[in-house]
């Protein structure tokens, strides 16, 4: 009975402590003009490469409703043809219109088929935006007992300052987010 007690015990430390491991929180930028962030926007990096991993990435946001936004996504694979995601992004939490989510059509989102509803929105936060030249956009969504994060500098233009990057970089590490997974998105001969 005390060997089973034991076992218990361990296996429950165990799985405490994995499960402990959850998305970090990070602060969404105040007063963000969600309005602003309308138009298209140039892929300049990403963290993680479980979404897209052509070149040629940029997003377009437009109003659709007083509730939605639509998202066109689109990139260039190495085949050359070009690939249209489309989505829909919503205000997650009020008073934060910085805090968004998105849902990509037919229940998946870039390649990563939803299994459940509990994952059709998926986190779209905006730590840091000028509205004007650059965005950094923050997501995690949890999978199995670890978290999976995601961010993307986000350029007005095909190109953005290398100042503005470091930036931009440093208020994930700030928190502790690692960027070793960083990649650069090819922007060069782009339609």
């Amino acid at each position: 009975m005390q060997r089973l007690i034991l076992v218990l015990f361990v296996f429950s430390i165990c799985f405490t402590k994995g499960s402990l491991k959850s998305c970090p929180k990070l602060p969404v930028q105040r007063n963000f003009t969600l309005s602003e962030f309308m138009g298209t926007w140039y892929e300049i990096k990403a963290l993680s490469t479980r979404f897209l991993r052509g070149s040629c990435i940029t997003h377009t946001f437009a109003k659709n409703s007083n509730l939605w936004i639509n998202v066109n996504t689109t990139e260039k694979k190495d085949d050359g043809k070009r690939i249209l995601y489309i989505g829909k992004l919503t205000v997650a939490r009020l008073n934060e219109s910085a805090n968004l989510q998105v849902r990509w059509a037919d229940g998946g989102h870039l390649g990563f088929v939803v299994e459940s509803d509990e994952f059709s929105f998926i986190p779209f936060q905006i730590l840091a935006s000028d509205c004007t030249s650059y965005s950094l956009v923050y997501s995690c969504t949890q999978h199995n007992l670890y978290p999976t994060i995601y961010a993307w500098i986000l350029s007005r233009h095909a190109y953005l300052e290398e100042s503005t990057i470091d930036q931009l970089e440093n208020i994930l590490k700030d928190h502790k987010i690692k960027l070793d997974k960083i990649h650069t998105i090819d922007q060069q001969n782009c339609p």
